[in-house]
């Protein structure tokens, strides 16, 4: 189940963190400085002698700084406890005495829908990476060393190549199962006015994945090596 993220907010706001790892550790006396929420004990995920677990009401966090773990409520529970994110979130929503949200099962359709179409994208930059490093490739790869562009840093930003063919990564998603209607969803195939058949719309192209501000890609921009192609960017 996906949970909104206010609803995560709030009911980390109204259980301090120290409320959650309180029962599972002692608190240093010497250390602890309750009325400021600042928190102090031996580390619950490693064995120590001196307190070196720090947490903060302030800032919902822990951290140790003998064994490098952190997190916030959540991951307490999780880690520590061996639960499962929803039922880490039923604890502290039981805490703080916060009904959990009613299940939107249109919602969690939609997120399923998104997850699928983010692997076949994941799938479609292995694909051009691939090629890049492939015979197919050495035009793209000649062009890419003349701008500039090392091995490390194509493979840091993920560049890759759409061969020159109008199946060649259609027939590859199939070959893995991958639902026509998904690679459609992607942009990654497109139908011509007059051709029912669907064809590969990146072609003889160098490949740059585009992704959002978790990483997962999204889109992919493709700059044509063939001096007369039509668009010289595509998108």
């Amino acid at each position: 189940m996906r949970f909104p993220p206010a609803f995560l907010d709030e009911i980390r706001d109204r259980v301090p963190i120290s409320s959650v790892i309180g029962t599972r550790v002692a608190w240093d006396r010497k250390k602890t400085n309750a009325s400021r929420g600042d928190y102090w004990a031996c580390c619950p995920f490693h064995g120590e002698k001196s307190p070196s677990f720090h947490c903060e009401d302030k800032k919902g966090r822990y951290h140790c700084f003998g064994c490098s773990v952190s997190g916030d409520h959540f991951k307490f529970l999780t880690e520590l406890d061996g639960m499962s994110f929803p039922e880490a979130v039923e604890k502290i929503a039981e805490m703080a005495g916060v009904p959990m949200p009613v299940r939107d099962e249109r919602e969690e359709r939609r997120e399923k829908e998104r997850a699928s179409l983010t692997e076949v994208m994941e799938m479609a930059t292995a694909f051009f990476q691939e090629r890049l490093q492939s015979a197919d490739g050495a035009k793209a790869r000649a062009y890419l060393r003349e701008r500039g562009l090392t091995s490390a840093t194509q493979q840091s930003f993920r560049l890759g190549y759409a061969p020159d063919s109008r199946n060649a990564l259609k027939e590859h998603l199939a070959a893995k199962g991958v639902p026509k209607a998904d690679i459609e969803a992607c942009g990654l195939v497109r139908h011509g006015d007059d051709i029912p058949v669907s064809y590969d719309w990146f072609r003889d192209r160098i490949m740059f994945p585009i992704p959002d501000s978790r990483g997962k890609i999204i889109a992919f921009g493709g700059r044509a090596l063939a001096p007369d192609a039509l668009a010289k960017y595509m998108n």
